[in-house]
């Protein structure tokens, strides 16, 4: 008898926004909320619709990650920068973020030969560090009035052969 399907990793599609909005609202509720405040938390998910993801979509930033036919995580990447990684909080620790980061490194140095770059949340700067990455800077981002504190981390380019 076989076993689950393997994760996949494909593009998004608009279909998948209500996916992606739960999964990010599950990671930042579970996973990232014992790094930020009540309050911090409240603001980030307020921020969240799922037609506020299909420019990214849209734009073929956006990739997601199934298990059996259900979205387990997504990510997103640009050339020089991986934007985001979140992974449904009952798949953490079972290897699908490095998956999606693996994949995300692809597409961000598609066409860009210099250091990676990632805005990491609190919680995510030691899975970032396991990946080569380091920080550069602390700071906060301001949304909705609020302050969000972030890290900004960079990843050197592969060596040339």
């Amino acid at each position: 008898m076989a076993g689950p399907a393997a994760p996949a990793i494909r593009p998004a599609a608009r279909a998948d926004a209500e996916a992606i909005v739960a999964v990010h609202t599950a990671a930042i509720a579970r996973v990232c909320s014992p790094h930020y405040t009540a309050r911090q938390v409240r603001v980030w998910l307020s921020l969240r619709d799922a037609a506020g993801y299909h420019p990214d979509i849209d734009r073929g930033e956006l990739f997601v990650c199934e298990e059996s036919g259900r979205l387990i995580g997504f990510g997103q990447a640009r050339p020089g920068q991986v934007v985001a990684v979140f992974v449904h909080p009952d798949r953490a620790g079972r290897g699908v973020g490095a998956r999606l980061l693996e994949h995300a490194l692809v597409l961000a140095r598609r066409g860009h030969e210099g250091p990676v770059t990632v805005i990491a949340t609190l919680n995510a700067v030691g899975f970032y560090e396991r990946h080569g990455f380091r920080v550069v800077r602390r700071y906060a981002e301001t949304r909705r009035g609020v302050g969000l504190p972030v890290v900004e981390m960079s990843l050197a380019p592969p060596p040339r052969d």
